[in-house]
């Protein structure tokens, strides 16, 4: 059908994610003095570098950063220094850099921290995610991904560290990598009972697209549409149910039933074709109610069909009458039946009329018999009649009976998230 072409979802773009603007400080690996933490705390400073990093040290006390910075540089003129006296110079060097704001130079001495081995692994980890987030800062994905990478392996522990990790590898267009990473992470929250970050999804669905992935694409979509249902993904998830292999036209209808519960009916053509399809499975009640709530909307009764519209409402106005004065002679046929088909008609008609209780028993009372030719159909309407009756947690139990793959398992699984999560009208 026309009003059923397949949604488009735009492309989530790092600008949209906002991740390369993410403020992140390094993790602090400084301590009063160099030593102070060093492996190897014997080893002393000769005197002529203990100047200049004392020298230095007041300087930056004062608030004088760079100049601090030029002091050190005096260090370069010594010769022979030792692997120690190295480690305290750059160490140092690292944290005046770095408090001047010159992050690229920071990093660049925090690397000849690493390379000197004097650290405990401890300070070692922090000083590997501190580059990290350094690297991440100047969007200097690669070595963002070297040292986070280099911290995970080795048994970092700080979730932030992962996180930034995970982003560098979207922004370094490693989607398959930041897809594991974020996944890994959503499904740990989850089995935790936690509620991932909206932002995770957000990920997940972009990489996927990024991929090519449309069944992961599909997937994640229905997993971040479940925690934090909008407009959007809900269309995609409805325009993409028909195109699945098996599905069956007759769930167009059902289709409509849904988008009508999430108010997303927007057009007079969605509203005709739902009437008309109402009209086509003997639910005239159904029809009118779809024609009323397009008049009502503004969408029909205007412009040049206008006289369509009012003279294609006054017909369903006199078949829904004419249907409702004939339920009770059709029950007496549909208990006559030798199969239970004739009542889960029935029943539907009774539920779009309004009279629920009544469509819900007599559904019940068609699958109990048996002989049905839709029984996965059946068992979704009979969850969709509780769920219009306000028995929520009878409509969920029933859905979740529903293994249908002509449209239904999957309409069934989208009403369950609408039911546990509504999308805010």
């Amino acid at each position: 059908m026309k009003n059923f072409k397949q949604a488009r979802l735009s492309v989530i773009t790092a600008a949209i994610l906002g991740l390369a603007g993410a403020a992140m400080l390094p993790v602090s690996v400084y301590a009063d003095t160099p030593a102070a933490d060093a492996a190897a705390t014997t080893e002393i400073l000769r005197p002529e570098i203990k100047a200049i990093l004392t020298a230095a040290k007041e300087l930056n006390d004062a608030k004088k950063p760079s100049e601090a910075i030029a002091k050190l540089a005096e260090t370069d003129a010594v010769a022979n220094k030792t692997p120690y006296e190295i480690f305290a110079i750059d160490r140092t060097r690292a944290d005046y850099y770095y408090a001047s704001g010159d992050k690229a130079n920071a990093a660049k001495a925090f690397e000849a921290v690493v390379a000197t081995n004097y650290l405990p692994k401890a300070s070692q980890l922090n000083l590997f995610e501190a580059l990290g987030q350094l690297y991440f800062q100047l969007s200097d994905y690669p070595s963002t991904i070297k040292w986070l990478e280099r911290y995970v392996k080795e048994g970092g522990p700080d979730p932030k560290g992962h996180e930034v990790l995970n982003n560098a590898y979207y922004l370094n267009k490693n989607f398959a990598e930041a897809y594991n990473g974020v996944d890994s992470q959503v499904q740990a929250d989850i089995a935790a009972g936690k509620v991932p970050a909206e932002q995770s999804f957000r990920i997940l669905a972009s990489c996927k697209s990024e991929l090519k992935d449309d069944a992961g694409l599909l997937k994640s979509i229905e997993l971040w549409n479940t925690y934090y249902p909008n407009a959007k993904n809900w269309l995609y998830l409805l325009g993409q149910v028909h195109f699945k292999p098996g599905f069956s036209d007759r769930m167009y209808l059902d289709i409509f039933r849904l988008k009508t519960d999430l108010s997303l009916m927007k057009t007079g053509a969605e509203y005709l074709d739902m009437a008309d399809l109402a009209g086509r499975a003997a639910l005239p009640a159904e029809a009118k109610k779809a024609l009323d709530q397009g008049f009502a909307a503004g969408v029909l009764g205007k412009g040049a069909d206008a006289k369509k519209h009012e003279s294609l409402l006054a017909a369903a106005n006199k078949h829904a009458d004419e249907d409702l004065k004939s339920l009770d002679q059709g029950e007496v046929s549909a208990n006559k039946s030798k199969d239970g088909n004739g009542l889960i008609n029935l029943g539907m008609a009774f539920a779009t009329a309004g009279q629920l209780d009544k469509g819900a028993s007599l559904i019940e009372q068609g699958i109990a018999k048996g002989g049905l030719t839709k029984p996965e159909e059946a068992k979704l309407h009979l969850g969709v009649v509780y769920y219009w009756a306000g028995k929520k947690d009878a409509a969920i139990k029933q859905l979740q009976t529903v293994t249908g793959t002509d449209g239904t398992g999957d309409l069934a699984r989208y009403w369950i998230m609408q039911i546990n999560h509504p999308l805010a009208k």
